[in-house]
């Protein structure tokens, strides 16, 4: 991403699309920031199947379609079923927009994502202030998170 604390980026903002989540920026840098993407090996977000209710983390793989783990056994999924954040955690807040599930072969449940990963120009990175795990283990301030100025109408390289 080419914008950094020169442009009010924090850690554990939520990079999105107009599809859906890409990542979360893990670091910030004065003009660039770093994002971990969604099929990245170590990205894990707690996610939710919309239809069923029944909750699940999505975990990259390195591949475009990442996969579900921890469902329940009797878990009812098909292709086609929607899926969102979860809320749990305090990551991102409930319900936006991740993917959809495209396979379920061999016990392995893979993940389309909405946003297309290698056509992206433009990125909006969102901070949701939500107290939670980025702010104990990432060391964020949510206290000031909240009072930085906004940079809305502003041309930001690389920022929607």
């Amino acid at each position: 991403v080419l914008a950094g604390q020169h442009y009010y980026v924090v850690k554990g903002k939520a990079p999105i699309t107009g599809a859906g989540l890409v990542g979360r920026v893990l670091e910030v840098g004065r003009r660039a920031s770093r994002v971990l993407l969604l099929t990245d090996i170590s990205a894990r977000i707690p996610v939710v199947i919309e239809r069923t209710r029944d909750q699940a983390v999505m975990a990259g793989n390195n591949s475009e379609n990442p996969e579900l783990h921890y469902l329940p056994r009797d878990v009812d999924i098909k292709v086609g079923d929607r899926i969102v954040t979860s809320g749990v955690g305090g990551n991102f807040p409930p319900g936006l927009p991740v993917g959809e599930v495209t396979s379920t072969a061999n016990g392995h449940i893979f993940i389309q994502l909405y946003a297309q990963l290698d056509r992206m120009e433009y990125l909006r990175l969102v901070n949701y202030n939500l107290p939670g795990i980025l702010s104990d283990d990432l060391g964020i301030d949510t206290s000031k998170a909240s009072i930085i100025p906004s940079v809305a109408g502003r041309a930001l390289p690389g920022v929607e």
